[in-house]
């Protein structure tokens, strides 16, 4: 049988490089003002195509045009989201069934 020691700093290391780099990468999200379509899809963790027939057919969703690609701008978006959330946890909570009315 063979004995394995552990290096306790060496994992200690290793764990806050991990956390710094988890920190950093938050506060580049923070950072972000327009997001593209992807990084949308990511964002709010929805294909483009649903993304697509729920969102952009509603005049009231925050988007801008460069072009052919759409932008959005993230503050506009997170309160727009919080507003939606508030109204689909009142009307079913079935994201591809509810249609906002306005």
């Amino acid at each position: 049988m063979r004995l394995m020691e552990i290096n306790e700093e060496a994992i200690n290391q290793i764990v806050l490089a991990k956390v710094d780099e988890h920190i950093q990468s938050l506060k580049l999200e923070e950072d972000i003002y327009f997001m593209d379509s992807r990084q949308l899809e990511k964002y709010l963790s929805l294909s483009w195509p649903t993304i697509s027939k729920i969102f952009l057919a509603d005049p009231e969703f925050p988007t801008l045009k460069k072009g052919k690609c759409y932008m959005f701008h993230k503050k506009d978006l997170d309160c727009y989201m919080d507003r939606y959330y508030e109204e689909l946890k009142n009307n079913g909570k079935d994201i591809l069934k509810f249609r906002r009315k306005g």
